[in-house]
């Protein structure tokens, strides 16, 4: 479990805090969605989460391990993936497969075991035959999945995604989401950054900042219906969540329907 205790971070020489007294508590194997206005903390969650910044108050524990403790970094940083909005800024390897082996290879993970790894990692993002390709020749949304590889090959048990879709086409933000799923599917923890309110649709929990403090923290669809809380975020009801809102009003069943083919399964079923 990921426990975020009361923690405040400001950032050196900043007049204010970017987070103010953030409590949550993240479960293995589930999907939390983040969202909120620019500037609300987002991000700095992010690294707080992944040990990339340390509290400036209170207190940040990965599985126990308090992620301000030095001698546990490259533990939390094992234990939690980070995954940045630009895939270029984490890309490190001349092909594909050194990008992947770049951070077990680091931890000194034996050769075999790596190779197992890199495989693994790259059939699960769907990248498999294009090992010795040039990252600068892949498509951003391949990109994306390559930077989700390398976080995979070590092994996490909780995936951060700041802004994973923010720079895809339609095809990219349905691959890299299609992958989360079947991640979360086969337990790992997902924790998605994001500023499109229709992702949420996929998770079991959302958690939104406002001014570096937790505004809402509970299931997508209450959030949906709070008409002044959505507003007062600067967020819009997605598409997909007001054609389900009508058809449900029409009095037809579409169930549970996250997706635009969940509804279409749900009206047609095959």
């Amino acid at each position: 479990m990921i426990a975020v205790e009361d923690v405040t971070y400001t950032y050196p020489g900043a007049g204010s805090a970017a987070l103010d007294g953030v409590s949550a508590t993240i479960a293995p194997g589930t999907w939390t969605v983040i969202v909120g206005p620019n500037g609300s903390g987002k991000s700095t969650l992010a690294r707080l989460l992944n040990g990339l910044l340390a509290p400036s108050a209170g207190r940040v524990t990965v599985d126990d391990m308090d992620t301000a403790d030095e001698a546990r970094a490259w533990d939390v940083r094992s234990r939690v993936g980070l995954v940045l909005q630009n895939p270029d800024n984490q890309i490190v390897g001349t092909v594909v497969e050194e990008d992947v082996a770049f951070g077990p290879e680091n931890l000194g993970v034996p050769r075999d075991e790596l190779r197992r790894r890199v495989d693994e990692a790259l059939a699960a993002v769907r990248l498999t035959g294009l090992e010795r390709r040039e990252p600068h020749l892949l498509s951003e949304g391949q990109k994306q999945r390559l930077a989700i590889a390398g976080a995979l090959a070590m092994r996490p048990a909780y995936l951060v995604l700041d802004e994973p879709t923010a720079m895809l086409d339609a095809e990219g933000r349905s691959d890299v989401l299609g992958v989360l799923r079947e991640l979360q599917a086969a337990g790992t923890a997902i924790i998605h950054i994001t500023h499109d309110l229709s992702e949420a649709l996929y998770a079991q929990r959302v958690i939104a900042l406002k001014h570096g403090a937790v505004a809402y923290d509970g299931p997508a669809s209450a959030l949906l219906a709070d008409d002044a809380l959505m507003a007062s975020l600067g967020l819009e009801v997605p598409p997909l969540a007001r054609l389900v809102s009508a058809l449900r009003g029409a009095g037809l069943d579409v169930g549970d329907a996250r997706t635009a083919e969940d509804v279409v399964e749900a009206l047609w079923p095959s």
